[in-house]
């Protein structure tokens, strides 16, 4: 009879146990369904809408939406179709390499109630500086209207990454420039990477999510008084200051004599990108 009783509770722990594992493995399953409908939800919002500019970096450094003309620099050139994450090819710098536009157009300037960047991006990793992806630059200005950076890089991190992205505001911030700042993003280098960021000027809400994953979701910005007196950031600065566009660069690297000399930190951008786009509206 004792073996018995002992057989049964053995049984009953067994179940039980199986009965855990069954319901963690379909909580997790609904977990990863559930951010599965919320990234298809804002890929879904983004697809659906118009950019104001777009580079497909198929086999023209010509943006596609007001056809502004690109210049190719420091051996900058088309990738493979197999290296590009989508269509016949992607921007490719084998190191430093960029292209710079002349123009900025007129809707890129002119963006004021908010806005949406979307790209892929096969980076590698460097130490002692930052890479610029891409930045809409300022004449007179030491830093641009807008840029996305790659920065404080060092071994240990592995392929993780940090992003800053950095926008014109339109209240009493430090030269009128907002930034935001993410770090230990993981397996980033050496992969293709996804970068989405949103801002609504008539909320002050930002987001920010690279491979599927929000770092900011939502999050209202302020301006940087204190807790007592701040206030939501609201609507970006139009700049007709904006000079131009460039990928992969700089600003200080692509016109020293406009912009001032370019510093030791500022890095050349080694890697591709492909599918840049940008709208005028908060997407998601």
């Amino acid at each position: 009879m004792k073996k018995t009783n002992n057989g049964f509770r053995i049984l009953i722990a067994c179940t039980l146990l199986l009965s855990a594992i069954i319901l963690n493995s379909c909580s997790k399953t609904m977990q990863d369904k559930s951010a599965s409908v919320q990234d298809n939800a804002v890929d879904d919002a983004i697809a659906a809408a118009t950019p104001i500019a777009l580079w497909n970096f198929d086999s023209s450094w010509t943006e596609a939406k007001q056809h502004l003309k690109g210049v190719a620099h420091n051996k900058a050139k088309f990738s493979s179709t197999s290296q590009a994450h989508m269509g016949k090819a992607a921007f490719l710098s084998p190191d430093s390499g960029y292209v710079s536009y002349n123009s900025a157009g007129t809707a890129l300037p002119n963006l004021t109630t908010g806005l949406t960047v979307d790209f892929w991006v096969y980076a590698y990793p460097k130490e002692g500086g930052a890479q610029c992806v891409w930045c809409l630059p300022q004449t007179g200005a030491f830093w641009p209207d807008h840029h996305v950076l790659l920065d404080a890089y060092n071994s240990s991190q592995g392929d993780s990454a940090l992003i800053k992205v950095m926008f014109k505001a339109n209240k009493a911030v430090d030269y009128n420039e907002q930034w935001t700042v993410v770090g230990g993003i993981p397996n980033f280098y050496h992969h293709w990477s996804h970068v989405q960021y949103s801002y609504n000027g008539s909320t002050s809400k930002y987001t920010l999510k690279v491979n599927g994953h929000k770092y900011f979701d939502a999050v209202t910005l302020y301006d940087r008084g204190d807790s007592a007196t701040r206030q939501p950031l609201g609507n970006l600065v139009a700049n007709p200051g904006t000079h131009g566009i460039l990928v992969g660069a700089f600003q200080n690297t692509w016109d020293p004599a406009l912009f001032g000399p370019r510093e030791t930190w500022m890095l050349g951008f080694k890697g591709r990108v492909d599918q840049l786009k940008v709208y005028d509206t908060a997407l998601f």
